[in-house]
């Protein structure tokens, strides 16, 4: 849209899309679903937005809101009933904004369940941007929230170093990202001095503190997270309007400020320099200056000063709060007297969530805590980082075209050939130089997953390894943040549905410990990930079942398992039993595969009753650098991926057939391998009819082997694959620019082998 503003169904399948990332004890992601939510709101959705489904909004931020202060409770059949409610307003926003009595009255029945008051002739009539707390019909508790409370005197804090220092690669990360949080709230909070009432800029300040709580929260940096969780709570009473912006709350955010700031900085020292230098720090009186405030209708300043205690001389993990220590993956590892093969080639990989082995606080911590140089790094814009990336390819272009250049190539002088090879090594490293800034290893993303299992098996009572394969696999850093949701939810899947408790695995012959493998890999012109789970397998008579009971297919429609299997993926389509704190909520498979279309991908499963699941994900590489083999069809130029390349011949004769149903074939070492005219996919004029006559190149793709006919082989070149505009052309993954300066496209060969059985 030209003003800026996301679809209204992009937003809708966004929010239903972190419904299902929420689980009961992490307010982090409803965070973010509030944010999403704001988008819809009276002032900030977009002009078309339907009133109807803005009004639907402020009511369910109104929810959300109370979600995360505590006062509605924080449980899976609540968040499943948002989820409802997310459905219900998809369906308003495909009526145009003019749903029935019905659709409004199920929303409002929803909201009713969680504890929300609502009428429909609120939705219709008289109601504003948001509802007033007499019309929600919703006291909120007189009593204050456990995590606002001051820890007691004298205690030590409950930020222990083990837990703090699990992830050192993710609290690195946080330190930069905090500190940028940091600076923008002073100057907001400079600026607010001059325009006390301007909302965009609370909601500036606002933000930066939501966003250091929720990842202080993940990274178990508790006094940081209950601080900027307090200080949230002052902001949110400002942006409701229950109290003013007035000197008093300006004076104790930058004092906070200031405090977090320290706090980070001897984050950042214990990281590089060892546990030895943790300094403690008493938010006791941060927080009843903030519970002053938010109690006081002047909004009068503190009684006394804030300060920051100076911490003990000596700080000892030992006495640190900690609930349930855990061994280190490799400690782990290595007190298992005979690992399996599997689990010892890949130590480091492997996460054993068991709860009763025992573990060593101060071990852990020399473990996970070495001394850590934290590398400086700057944030460049995406778009001059893409207008870099674009000047390197068209500079790498004009050097090959002068180079081609007949006049040029005519000049003997061995001086100017060897400035031309000096030239095109330079223009190469540049070329990868610039195509490795915008590629990120999705290991960032992988490691994530490594903590999601270990909560998850405690959580269910169960076992498992998690083994992740090919983390170092490079794809472009907007594809790692967009596939990192669907992932969650889909490594959710495994572990609720896929293993099985002990008990269970014991009686169908298995060991207790369930193992889920992720992996990543390229493979022609796709980017794989695979999520595998030793467990029990979809049920495909149960889907079956349930798709005939819902009309989806017929008693009479012959499907194979992989087709019924594969109807997981469909809007609404479960089979669970009973919703758990982890999945089988109304919104589902399809949300993740609506997430990973849109990234011009696909999503499949396949699965055997009793032995497992394997889902596939692939995604097309928008911008990589890859090897293929130049082929010419006609006038045109397609680059075949060298990696799914495995042979290429002139056939003869004898080995070429036409089998009655299959079309044509040729007989490879013993196997009869499909005939593919590439000319007849692409609709160009093609030089040879004759197989016999061509070239056929043999190539494998997820198990299929094919053989491409063409014309020419033309060599092997490095090229960069280009999207094509937003175009989605069937069996094409991306387009490039050749050496002499023509466009190449580079084939997708899952979709070339689709179209051709199509």
């Amino acid at each position: 849209m030209t003003d800026g503003h996301k679809p209204l169904s992009d937003l809708l399948d966004e929010m239903a899309l972190k419904i299902l990332m929420i689980e009961p004890g992490d307010l982090s992601i409803v965070g973010e679903l509030l944010d999403l939510t704001e988008k819809l709101l009276p002032g900030q959705a977009a002009p078309d937005t339907p009133v109807v489904i803005q009004r639907m909004a402020a009511a369910f931020k109104g929810a959300l809101e109370k979600f995360i202060m505590g006062e509605l409770a924080d449980s899976a059949e609540n968040y499943d009933l948002l989820g409802q409610c997310i459905t219900e307003m998809q369906e308003s926003a495909r009526k145009e904004g003019h749903p029935g009595e019905n659709i409004l009255a199920q929303f409002c029945q929803n909201m009713g369940k969680i504890g929300f008051s609502l009428v429909p002739s609120a939705l219709l009539e008289g109601a504003g941007s948001t509802l007033p707390e007499k019309e929600s019909g919703f006291v909120p508790p007189q009593t204050e929230s456990a995590q606002t409370q001051a820890p007691a005197a004298g205690g030590t804090s409950q930020e222990s170093i083990p837990d703090f220092l699990q992830d050192t690669d993710l609290l690195a990360g946080f330190i930069d990202e905090a500190f940028e949080h940091l600076e923008s709230i002073e100057v907001n909070v400079l600026e607010l001095e001059l325009s006390p009432d301007d909302q965009d800029i609370i909601n500036n300040i606002f933000r930066p503190f939501h966003t250091i709580k929720g990842v202080s929260g993940f990274l178990n940096l508790k006094t940081i997270n209950r601080l900027a969780h307090a200080t949230e709570n002052l902001l949110d009473d400002v942006r409701n309007g229950k109290r003013a912006m007035d000197s008093a709350v300006i004076d104790i955010v930058l004092t906070v400020g200031d405090a977090l700031k320290s706090m980070v900085e001897n984050i950042k020292d214990v990281l590089q320099n060892g546990p030895e230098h943790y300094k403690d720090t008493d938010i006791s009186g941060f927080l009843a200056d903030i519970t002053q405030l938010q109690e006081s209708e002047s909004g009068a300043a503190p009684a006394e000063p804030v300060s920051i205690s100076e911490p003990e001389p000596d700080f000892q993990p030992e006495i640190a709060e900690i609930e349930e220590p855990e061994p280190s993956a490799i400690e782990e590892v290595e007190a298992v007297a005979s690992p399996s093969p599997v689990v010892a080639r890949a130590a480091k990989a492997v996460v054993p969530p068991r709860a009763e082995a025992p573990a060593s606080p101060p071990s852990r911590a020399g473990a996970d805590t070495a001394p850590k140089k934290i590398g400086a790094s700057i944030k460049v814009d995406v778009e001059k980082l893409d207008a870099l990336v674009n000047a390197v390819g068209e500079l790498v272009i004009m050097q090959s075209l002068v180079r081609q250049n007949k006049l040029v190539s005519r000049i003997a002088d061995p001086k100017l050939t060897k400035d031309f090879s000096q030239l095109t090594r330079i223009t190469s490293e540049l070329q990868r130089t610039a195509m490795s800034m915008r590629m990120v290893p999705i290991k960032q993303t992988f490691d994530k997953m490594i903590r999601l299992v270990r909560d998850l098996s405690k959580k269910s009572g169960k076992k498992v390894d998690l083994i992740m394969e090919g983390a170092d696999t490079e794809i472009d850093r907007n594809m790692v943040e967009s596939i990192y949701d669907p992932l969650v939810h889909m490594m959710r899947n495994s572990v609720d549905h896929g293993i099985s408790p002990p008990a269970d695995r014991e009686k169908c012959g298995k060991t207790e410990t369930g193992t889920v493998y992720l992996r990543a890999y390229q493979k022609g012109g796709s980017m794989m990930i695979e999520i595998e789970d030793d467990g029990e397998g979809l049920n495909t008579q149960k889907i079956r079942k349930k798709a005939i009971e819902r009309g989806l297919i017929s008693e009479s429609d012959n499907l194979s398992d992989f087709e019924l299997n594969n109807l997981i993926f469909l809007p609404g389509f479960s089979t669970a039993d009973k919703i758990t704190d982890v999945s089988g909520r109304g919104v589902g498979m399809d949300v993740v595969k609506k997430a990973v279309e849109k990234l011009r991908g696909k999503v499949e499963v396949q699965s055997q009753s009793g032995k497992g699941s394997l889902f596939m994900i692939r995604l097309p590489l928008t911008l990589a650098i890859i090897d293929g083999i130049i082929v010419r069809v006609g006038s045109e130029r397609y680059i075949i991926p060298t990696i799914a390349i495995q042979e290429s011949m002139h056939p003869e004769l004898k080995n070429y057939s036409t089998v009655h149903g299959r079309g044509e074939n040729l007989m490879v070492r013993g196997d009869l391998v499909p005939i593919i005219r590439l000319y007849e996919i692409f609709g160009v004029e093609s030089t040879y009819k004759d197989p016999c006559d061509a070239i056929v190149v043999v190539v494998e793709n997820e198990g299929r082997r094919r053989a491409l006919m063409v014309d020419e082989l033309l060599g092997k070149e490095e090229v960069v694959i280009k999207n094509l505009g937003g175009l989605d052309v069937p069996g094409v993954a991306g387009g490039t620019i050749l050496g002499d300066g023509r466009v190449g496209l580079i084939l997708d060969l899952a979709g070339v082998i689709a179209n051709k059985a199509d």
